[in-house]
């Protein structure tokens, strides 16, 4: 399950429709911090959020003329797509200071200041103790969601290898990779790589440039240098 932080104005801005929101809060969704964008196509956004395609252009549209969203068109082997950057509601992670005793303000639920004598969220919070951060890279990839998803339709502790490409794979896409994998009676994890592969192609998703690497060292595709043209950027 992913989460995804909106700010108290994108939430109650009244400029855009509802759908206009929904692909906009999509985009925030998938953005890649590494790359600095987001580059999901329309066919996908459309089928994600079960609206039309004429919807998402016009939205896209509207977005971009907002300057909620800055659009680079690209040409590529698979066709013509869009690059979405400058997404002007992203949330970043931002580091607290714990030295910093600077009395907070802070707000109630409803987005204004507390009433004398209640305290802020901030407050109720800063003396609960956090929970540990070191955690083992191989328990990190052994818990992550995409890997239980699998593990639940296969032995996928005996590839190290997919259990890599599982965890910075599309979780929408690899639970289509799970329906077809039944389907076919699938056993081992390979098999359920090959699926999730397809269902990239299928999707139009580009690959990352660490799962391309993965796929070239774990995996013997014949057309390996296609795809690293075609679906990476």
């Amino acid at each position: 399950m992913q989460f995804l932080k909106l700010s108290h104005e994108l939430i109650t801005d009244k400029n855009i429709t509802s759908n206009e929101f929904r692909v906009y809060t999509y985009l925030l969704s998938l953005y890649n911090a590494e790359k600095q964008c987001s580059y999901p196509s329309i066919d996908i956004i459309s089928e994600r959020l079960n609206i039309s395609i004429s919807t998402v252009k016009r939205s896209i549209k509207r977005l971009e003329e907002l300057e909620y969203i800055s659009i680079e068109k690209r040409k590529g082997l698979a066709g013509n797509f869009n690059i979405y950057k400058k997404l002007k509601h992203l949330i970043t992670t931002k580091v607290i200071n714990k030295k910093d005793k600077t009395p907070k303000v802070g707000i109630d639920s409803n987005g204004e200041k507390p009433l004398n004598g209640q305290i802020s969220v901030e407050e109720a919070l800063e003396n609960i103790e956090e929970e540990p951060r070191v955690q083992s890279k191989q328990a990190s990839i052994d818990n992550h969601n995409n890997v239980r998803m699998a593990r639940a339709v296969t032995n996928i502790d005996n590839s190290n290898f997919a259990k890599k490409i599982l965890t910075i794979a599309d979780e929408e896409l690899l639970r289509e990779a799970i329906r077809n994998f039944k389907k076919r009676r699938g056993r081992n994890a390979t098999f359920l790589i090959q699926m999730l592969v397809d269902e990239y192609y299928k999707a139009g998703i580009k690959f990352s440039q660490g799962m391309l690497n993965l796929l070239r060292k774990g995996l013997k595709f014949q057309n390996i240098d296609q795809v690293s043209v075609a679906y990476c950027y």
